[in-house]
Order: structure tokens, then C-alpha cells, then sequence
């Protein structure tokens, strides 16, 4: 063999080469470029747009505890109120309905005294009827 393929000079560069590609390729990070400002100033602009979250939520927070905790305090003060005018009312019902009950015994005693002086007035016409008869007959004169 006098001319080897294995260590020519063509091998090599051809393994250099194919080193460079494929599976064995040297790692290569490809990135954009960006200045250092600019990177600088949107890490800023996203700090503070975090930092203004976090206290609007704070914020927000205690408003929404501070303004429930004021309502509950409100809802038991109007309940307890409530209570009080519903046992006022219960009272005011309870005598009321008294009332009419007694105002319904007196109507029906004197519907009760009404019919029975209905029917006494009747009685009475008729008793009258028959005295105005008895008169009537006294008073003609007899032949």
C-alpha cells in the first residue's frame, strides 16, 4: 500500500469536517442580541409592574376584610333591631286578633238579639192585627 487512505492528509479534513456536523457537531447557542440597557430597563419595567400588583391586591384586600367585617357588624346590629320589631309586631298582632275576636262574639250577639227582635216585632204586628180586628168588631154596632 503505498499510498494510505487512513492517515492522508484528505482523511483528516475530511473527519474535521464531518466533526462539525451531525452528532458530532460542537454545542452552539444561537441568541439574538440585546444590549445590556435594554435588558436592564424591562427587567425594571417588570419588577415595578409586579410590585404595583402586589400592593393594588393588598390594597384591595384589607378594603374587602375592612368593608366585610363593617357589614357583618352592620347585619347583626340591623338583626338584633329586627328581632325586637318582630316581637313588637307578634305583640301588636296578638292583641289585635284578640280584638277581633271580641268584635266578632258582639256582632254575633247582636245578630243574635236582631233576629230575635225581628221575630218579636212580628209577633207583635201580629198580635196588634188581631186586637185591631177584635176593636174593629167591638165597635160596630151590632143589629
Amino acid at each position: 500500500m503505498p499510498w494510505s487512505y487512513a492517515g492522508s492528509r484528505l482523511a483528516l479534513a475530511l473527519r474535521r469536517w464531518r466533526g462539525r456536523f451531525g452528532i458530532y457537531a460542537p454545542r452552539v447557542a444561537v441568541r439574538m442580541h440585546v444590549p445590556l440597557r435594554l435588558r436592564a430597563f424591562s427587567v425594571v419595567i417588570i419588577l415595578f409592574a409586579l410590585l404595583v400588583l402586589t400592593f393594588w391586591a393588598f390594597g384591595s384586600g384589607r378594603l374587602i376584610v375592612g368593608t366585610e367585617r363593617g357589614r357583618i357588624h352592620d347585619m347583626q346590629a340591623s338583626q338584633v333591631a329586627l328581632e325586637a320589631e318582630v316581637a313588637r309586631l307578634s305583640g301588636l298582632l296578638a292583641a289585635r286578633e284578640n280584638d277581633l275576636q271580641i268584635e266578632k262574639a258582639a256582632l254575633r250577639q247582636l245578630t243574635d238579639k236582631y233576629s230575635a227582635l225581628l221575630e218579636e216585632n212580628s209577633r207583635l204586628k201580629e198580635e196588634l192585627a188581631v186586637l185591631e180586628r177584635i176593636a174593629k168588631a167591638r165597635k160596630k154596632p151590632t143589629p
